[in-house]
């Protein structure tokens, strides 16, 4: 049984008891005398909190599952240093740009360590061969704005202003448009086109 409908089990046999041991009584004071042989009022106090506590106990491990599946995309599964890096590069490429073109910067980094032909890590990501040219020419090295980690926070929890891109480029600065015009054009933020 699923803990969803364990839980709504444990939480209705709740309020059978509660109903039984105090409102029927209440109602009916004649019902009050009648009850099973076999049971004691410290019988139902304790299946009570029994059950409390599975409920209590059982609603922190589907928080733990469902808090997993929420961060697939979700910063906390990624290490203070990959954020490091991923604002550093949204600073670098992106200084400049509007805050929504820092995120979609952000999220084609985001996006490439969730594709199979990319790296799985920001790192990785950030350092392929010949991908971004701030890592080529140092530019990543410069100390990331506070609104670049903002970014990179933004970009790493989900937000995707690129609409799943997996590249950007300038096209006043390009050194390999050709590249670029063989892809499917997602949006243009700023001064970055942002492309599948």
């Amino acid at each position: 049984m699923e803990k969803r409908h364990l839980k709504k089990v444990i939480v209705l046999l709740t309020l059978i008891i509660i109903l039984n041991t105090i409102f029927i009584p209440f109602i009916m004071p004649s019902a009050a005398e009648v009850k099973a042989s076999s049971i004691e009022k410290e019988d139902i106090y304790t299946g009570l909190g029994i059950m409390f506590l599975m409920v209590v106990l059982g609603s922190g491990n589907d928080n733990k599952q469902a808090a997993a599946q929420d961060n697939f995309y979700g910063y906390k599964s990624f290490s203070a240093d990959e954020m490091e890096i991923l604002a550093s590069i949204i600073n670098a490429e992106a200084r400049g740009e509007s805050y929504e073109g820092k995120v979609a910067v952000g999220a084609v980094i985001i996006n490439r360590v969730y594709h199979p032909s990319f790296p799985n890590s920001i790192e990785g990501v950030v350092y392929q061969s010949g991908q971004f040219t701030p890592v080529e020419n140092g530019m990543i090295n410069l100390s990331p704005s506070s609104d670049a980690f903002k970014a990179a926070y933004d970009a790493a929890g989900g937000m995707d202003p690129s609409q799943g891109s997996l590249y950007f480029y300038n096209p006043k600065k390009s050194r390999n448009p050709d590249f670029f015009a063989g892809r499917t054009k997602m949006v243009t933020i700023d001064n970055h086109v942002f492309l599948k």
